[in-house]
């Protein structure tokens, strides 16, 4: 025990005295926005032109751009960013135009192939995941009604969905994918609207612009979930060891909440299952809050994965007063509806910053963490 304390603390001074990774590098560009732009818009003017000096470059600095982007994306940059961080698009501004035409005639290909046939060739498996698709797609952000009430989009998701589901048998369709691939679509369709979602109307879009944003959306989400694949293979063995790795940081971190959930009978399966399924999606306002945690998501690049269970564990941890005064079911319920209805940016900002501040002490001390159990 004492060493892990020993541990703990050297890892505690470390972080406060290096800038280390994304986080550190934004964090000493935005004090030095903040001091010589002086007010907030002039800061978020400050920061826009930090991204389009950076987007303008010929041959981008990735790893700035990761800086950058950890602290979130001006609304305007957010669809070209993205489809960067993902790795869909090179940082060669002079290839990116001809990587883009041909990755979305390559999607315009796969319409045909996989998509456009009758019910009467697809076996029975995949009939089957075409069914639970056009099941659990009416269902998806249900408070977002660009979504909920344009056939246009929820046929755009489906198609997404299917295609993908049928390109990677290993996982193929898992319930929780159709809410990953939201985000995507609304910010590749941003690009066409000057006003905020609320007054966004689809009729406005040529069928151009629709799929275009549809095949953007698909080569994200497909690389995303490369990254994640053994959250959706069987059994989800990967959301399974991330949960378990949830609860060992917890005890860590704030016992007294640990011990009062294990007395309590609370499993995290059933709460932070979902979570990681749906990389808390579900859990944030969408669309303001969740983008601003995707710009982070997608800036923390191959780590993303490690880093969704310190969010998580920032998440419960936020409301450890709160949980401490509950029962069992008291527990549940809002672990299951967590009250952040009202919740802004700067909310989930510091979320996220605590999240980086424990990564930062425990990455270095992993050698002190239990093994995932079996």
């Amino acid at each position: 025990m004492r060493e892990e304390e020993e541990a703990r603390s050297r890892a505690g001074m470390a972080a406060q005295h290096e800038t280390v990774g994304a986080a550190g590098c934004v964090e000493a560009l935005d004090n030095d926005a903040r001091r010589n732009a002086g007010g907030q818009q002039a800061y978020a003017t400050a920061r826009a032109l930090k991204f389009r000096e950076l987007l303008d470059k010929p041959h981008l600095d990735l790893e700035m751009l990761r800086a950058l982007a950890w602290n979130g994306v001006p609304n305007q940059y957010r669809p070209c960013c993205w489809r960067i961080l993902s790795g869909y698009v090179p940082v060669n501004a002079q290839r990116r135009e001809a990587v883009l035409a041909r990755k979305r005639q390559e999607y315009a290909d796969m319409l045909p192939e996989y998509y456009h046939e009758t019910h009467k060739v697809r076996s029975m498996d995949e009939t089957a995941t075409m069914h639970q698709i056009s099941i659990d797609v009416p269902r998806t952000a249900p408070g977002v009604r660009f979504l909920r009430d344009n056939d246009r989009i929820q046929e755009m998701l489906r198609r997404v969905l299917y295609i993908r589901a049928l390109r990677t048998p290993a996982s193929g369709y898992v319930q929780g994918i159709n809410d990953l691939v939201t985000p995507f679509i609304i910010v590749f369709l941003s690009e066409f609207f000057a006003e905020p979602i609320e007054e966004w109307d689809i009729k406005t879009l040529s069928e151009e612009q629709l799929t275009i944003a549809e095949a953007d959306a698909y080569w994200c989400l497909s690389r995303l979930l490369d990254g994640i694949q053994d959250h959706y293979t069987p059994a989800q063995p990967g959301i399974q060891e991330k949960v378990l790795l949830l609860e060992d940081i917890v005890r860590r971190i704030d016992e007294p909440l640990a011990t009062h959930l294990e007395q309590q009978g609370v499993e995290y399966l059933q709460f932070a299952f979902r979570w990681v399924n749906c990389l808390l999606l579900r859990e944030l306002p969408f669309p303001v809050c969740v983008l601003r945690v995707w710009d982070t998501y997608l800036a923390e690049g191959p780590r993303f994965c490690d880093y969704l269970v310190y969010v998580c564990a920032s998440l419960l941890v936020h409301w450890s007063d709160t949980l401490r005064r509950m029962d069992f079911q008291g527990i549940i319920l809002f672990l299951q509806r967590l009250p952040t209805t009202d919740w802004t940016e700067q909310d989930v900002e510091i979320v996220l910053s605590r999240a980086h501040m424990w990564s930062i002490l425990f990455d270095r001390a992993k050698s002190h963490f239990n093994s995932p159990r079996k």
